[in-house]
C-alpha cells in the first residue's frame, strides 16, 4: 500500500493548537481481527463460524455457537521489517492477542425447539498494533526543510512564530529576517542537503468484551457485545538535514551550516466505547450465514505533543553577519510548552457479511466481507470533518479461511485477506495478507499455532515540495494459543 505522509503534525490556526489531525481518525479506526492463533491462521474469517473468541470482535453472534465453557490465552510474537535505500530495520513486539473466558449454560432440560443454550463471555481482543522503527533517507536534495520554514514565517514577528517548529528554527539560527519580516535561511542557492528521518512507533488498540448469546433450535444463533477499547500510541521522530560532502569527497556546500536535527514526540491514550449485535443463520446443516453490525467506537483521547531543534556550524567560519551565533557552534532549543489536548473521535459504522460452509467434520470454508466508510469518521471540529470526507472513502475488506481436520486431534488451517484501499484519488493503501496454521487437541486441552504475513510499501513527504521517499514494511506474527474446555 502507498501512502504520502507529511510530516508535519499541528497546525497553527488563529492563535490555537489543533493537535488531532485526520491520520488519527485513520489509525484509531483500523481493525485486524486476529486476537487467537486459530482466527489469524484462517485469514480473520469468522464471523459465520463462530465458536471462537476472537469471532466476538467480528460477529458476536459467534457466542451462541460454543457448547461447552472455554478459557483461551493467546501470546503474540511479531516481527515488524522496514527498509529504504538499503538501510534496514527490525523491531520484534510481545504481546497478549488474547485472553477470554466463556460460560455456556445449559438447561436441564432443554426442549427440542427454542432456546438450546445461554452462553456468557468476557475477555480481551487485541485489534491493531503500531509497534515498529523506520528510517527513510535521501541524498542531495536540491531543496531543505528550512526553505519551508521560511516561507511560512514570512510576514511573522518572531515572537508569534509557530512555536513547535519556525519558532525552534529561528531560535537555533537556521532562521534570520530583514525589516520586513522576510525569513531567510544559512543555505546559499546551489547548496544541497542529505535528507534523513528516523522513526520508532509503538502501541496498541486492545478490545475488553462483554458478550452474551443464544442459540434457538441450533438454527439461529444471537448475539450482543460492548466493547471498551484501550488505545495507547507513542512515536518519536527524528528528522536530519546534513550538509552535503562532508564526507570530503565531493565539493561542499558554501554555507557554514554543517547539520541540523528536528526532533517530534506524540502520544495518544484514552478510551473508546462501541456496541454490537449480530446473528447466525443455519438453513442447511452444514451451511451458517452470517451478519453482524458495528456502531461506531466513540472514543475520549488525550494527546501530547512536543519538539526540539539543534544545529550545527562550522567553528570560526561564519562569514553571514545575517546568521550571529555568538561564538558558538552548537546550538538546542526545546519547545517552551508541551502541548496538551483531549478531544473527541468517532469511527466509521461496520457492516461485515459472512458465509460458512462446512464439509462434514473433515473441512471447513469460510469468508466474510466487510464494509466501512471512513469518510464518516467525525472529530468535534467541522473543518477536520470536512478534510476526513474529502480525503477517505469507503473501503471493502474481504477475508478467506480454510480448515483441515486430518484426525479427530489435528487440524491444517489457511487463509487469505485482501484490505481495501481507504483513500479518494491516487493513494493506495490496499494490501494483502497471506496466513497458516496448525490445531491440536486432546481431551479438554487445545493449542492453537498461527502465522501470518503481510507487505506494503508508504510514501512519506518529509514537507510540501520534498522529493518522495518509499518504505517497505513486512509483518510478520506467530500466535499461540492455550485453551481448556470445561
Amino acid at each position: 500500500m502507498k501512502r504520502i505522509y507529511y510530516i508535519f503534525i499541528f497546525l497553527l490556526i488563529g492563535g490555537t493548537l489543533s493537535a488531532q489531525t485526520i491520520d488519527d481518525a485513520l489509525r484509531f479506526s483500523k481493525h485486524d481481527y486476529s486476537g487467537t492463533a486459530r482466527s489469524m491462521s484462517m485469514g480473520g474469517a469468522f464471523g459465520a463460524l463462530g465458536g471462537d473468541f476472537s469471532s466476538l470482535s467480528i460477529n458476536p453472534a459467534g457466542i451462541a455457537v460454543y457448547r461447552s465453557s472455554e478459557f483461551t490465552f493467546t501470546p503474540s510474537l511479531e516481527l515488524v521489517e522496514t527498509s529504504n535505500s538499503d538501510v534496514n530495520n527490525d523491531k520484534y513486539s510481545f504481546t497478549v492477542g488474547n485472553i477470554g473466558y466463556v460460560a455456556s449454560m445449559v438447561p436441564r432440560l432443554a426442549p427440542d425447539k427454542g432456546i438450546q443454550n445461554f452462553n456468557f463471555a468476557i475477555g480481551y481482543n487485541r485489534v491493531a498494533n503500531f509497534n515498529r522503527e523506520g528510517f527513510l533517507m535521501t541524498l542531495e536534495s536540491p531543496t531543505s526543510r528550512l526553505d519551508y520554514w521560511a516561507e511560512m514565517s514570512n510576514g511573522t514577528h518572531p515572537d508569534n512564530l509557530y512555536a513547535f517548529e519556525e519558532q525552534l528554527a529561528y531560535d537555533t539560527y537556521l532562521l534570520n529576517h530583514d525589516d520586513d519580516f522576510n525569513y531567510i535561511t544559512p543555505l546559499y542557492p546551489n547548496d544541497v542537503m542529505d535528507q534523513m528521518k528516523y522513526i520508532n512507533e509503538k502501541g496498541y488498540i486492545g478490545e475488553y468484551i462483554i458478550a452474551g448469546g443464544l442459540n434457538v433450535s441450533h438454527k439461529l444463533y444471537l448475539g450482543a457485545s460492548i466493547g471498551i477499547q484501550d488505545v495507547y500510541y507513542k512515536s518519536t521522530s527524528t528528522y536530519i538535514e546534513t550538509i552535503f560532502g562532508l564526507d570530503g569527497n565531493e565539493i561542499p556546500n558554501e554555507s557554514a551550516l554543517e547539520e541540523f536535527a528536528f526532533k517530534e514526540y506524540l502520544k495518544t491514550t484514552g478510551a473508546g466505547v462501541n456496541f454490537k449485535i449480530g446473528a447466525i443463520l443455519r438453513p442447511i446443516k452444514n451451511l451458517r450465514l452470517g451478519i453482524a453490525l458495528h456502531t461506531p467506537t466513540y472514543y475520549n483521547l488525550d494527546e501530547r505533543y512536543e519538539t526540539s531543534m539543534s544545529s550545527q556550524f562550522t567553528p570560526n567560519m561564519n562569514d553571514q553577519p545575517e546568521f550571529p551565533v555568538d561564538g558558538d557552534a552548537n546550538h538546542e532549543k526545546y519547545s517552551e510548552f508541551v502541548a496538551r489536548s483531549n478531544f473527541d473521535l468517532e469511527t466509521p459504522f461496520r457492516a461485515i457479511f459472512s458465509g460458512a460452509y462446512l464439509l462434514g467434520k473433515r473441512a471447513i470454508i469460510s469468508v466474510d466481507y466487510e464494509m466501512i466508510d471512513y469518510s464518516n469518521s467525525e472529530f468535534d471540529d467541522n473543518n477536520l470533518n470536512r478534510s476526513i470526507s474529502e480525503s477517505y472513502a469507503s473501503t471493502h475488506n474481504l477475508r478467506i479461511g480454510g480448515e483441515l481436520r486430518l484426525n479427530p486431534n489435528f487440524s491444517l488451517r489457511g487463509g487469505y485477506a485482501r484490505i481495501g484501499d481507504p483513500y479518494k484519488g491516487v493513494i493506495d493503501e490496499s494490501y494483502e495478507s497471506y496466513s497458516g496454521g496448525l490445531g491440536f487437541k486432546q481431551n479438554n486441552f487445545f493449542f492453537d499455532l498461527g502465522y501470518q504475513f503481510r507487505e506494503y510499501d508508504e510514501d512519506y513527504n518529509f514537507y510540501p515540495g520534498s522529493d518522495i521517499v518509499t518504505m517497505n514494511n513486512k509483518n510478520h506474527q506467530v500466535r499461540m494459543t492455550f485453551g481448556f474446555k470445561f
